[in-house]
């Protein structure tokens, strides 16, 4: 796995077992906490699922990047082997 998805997997289990910890001890009844507890992690789940988007758009730019410049170099080295096929083929027409 990469190394940066397996630190914001663990930044991310880090920030909600630190959360979760925090809001169980608090000193609030129990309706109030679980509120509490949904809220954070539905934040969590909003922060983490933006993190796996932007690392996807990154990605998805990265690849598309790439196809592009193997697209030029191989219509590029086609040019070149079509352009040596025909100078050969000229060179034997000339010799014949």
């Amino acid at each position: 796995m990469n190394k940066t998805v397996v630190l914001v997997i663990g930044l991310a289990a880090g920030a909600a077992l630190g959360a979760i910890s925090g809001i169980l001890f608090a000193p609030y009844k129990g309706s109030r906490t679980r509120k509490k507890i949904m809220r954070s992690t539905k934040r969590m789940s909003n922060d983490f699922s933006k993190s796996v988007h932007k690392k996807l758009d990154k990605l998805e730019k990265q690849i598309k990047n790439i196809k592009d410049k193997t697209e030029t170099e191989l219509k590029a080295k086609t040019e070149h082997l079509k352009n040596v096929a025909t100078n050969n083929l000229n060179k034997e027409t000339v010799k014949n």
